[in-house]
């Protein structure tokens, strides 16, 4: 017996599990901070990671989109409770936008099962680079008389953002937040709704994603499509640091964490298209 090897394999393991709750940590601070579910955060890192663990390659980026979806139902779970907690959700906005969301989750899921794993890693860089370039230039709004639009508009923008979100594992958070923001909803109040909207998307996208992966990935660690120690960790981490950033939303200007925010996704971006 190779105890050297079983030492190495034992450390890598290791490491891997503390990446897995370094990723879950900011995806919680960021949720809970910017109203998003943190996919942007950990379906990068999350592929970095099943590529390393030399996971199928036809299925390495639908497994970090899966996976991170099934994590992100702790983060956004916390923060959409935090929010409550300070009256940040507008709960009859929230009512509006679920029809649209949950349809668009479910179609969102089954076109990105049949997409190749190639197209779904430069359609995310796209959107990470568009969404840099959105974070940047928006502005907080501190004050505000939100307006929607007529339901039938209202649940086709909320349907788009559901097919977009599960298609890219992100949660939707990153997109919801800026249209409540456009129709003039104060910025406290877009980021703690679009946290409730994102558990939604979550679930969802992780119902269908464990419904398509069924017999595709062959191991023990794995449930549908969902790597179930990443799933584990990652969410048990953005769980508990979720309410934090939260906090902070109403502590500090969002607009310098939008900026920052900004620069590590177009930076990502850039990684997953060259």
């Amino acid at each position: 017996m190779c105890y050297l090897c079983i030492g190495k394999k034992s450390m890598s393991i290791a490491i891997i599990y503390i990446a897995y709750v370094i990723i879950g940590a900011i995806a919680g601070i960021l949720g809970g901070m910017l109203g998003i579910g943190g996919g942007v955060v950990t379906v990068p890192c999350l592929l970095v990671l099943f590529t390393y663990l030399d996971f199928p390659q036809p299925y390495v980026m639908h497994m970090a989109v899966a996976t991170s979806l099934a994590a992100m139902i702790f983060n956004t779970g916390a923060a959409t409770w935090a929010h409550n907690k300070k009256q940040g959700i507008v709960w009859d906005v929230f009512m509006k936008l679920v029809p649209g969301l949950v349809v668009g989750s479910i179609v969102g899921a089954f076109f990105a099962a049949w997409l190749s794993g190639v197209v779904l890693e430069i359609f995310f860089g796209i959107f990470l680079l568009l969404l840099a370039l959105n974070f940047y230039r928006q502005k907080a709004i501190h004050v505000g008389s939100h307006k929607l639009p007529n339901p039938l508009v209202l649940n086709g923008l909320s349907g788009s953002i559901g097919a977009l979100s599960n298609l890219l594992g992100i949660g939707g958070g990153s997109m919801t937040v800026p249209m409540l923001s456009f129709f003039k909803m104060r910025d406290k109040n877009a980021i703690g709704t679009s946290a409730a909207t994102t558990l939604v998307t979550t679930i969802c996208g992780t119902v269908s994603y464990l419904f398509l992966g069924r017999g595709v990935v062959h191991s023990p660690e794995t449930f549908g499509l969902i790597n179930l120690p990443a799933f584990f960790i990652v969410g048990i981490a953005a769980f508990f640091l979720a309410p934090y950033g939260a906090k902070l939303t109403h502590q500090i200007d969002p607009n310098l964490v939008r900026r920052i925010f900004a620069v590590v996704l177009a930076v990502t971006g850039l990684s997953l298209i060259i």
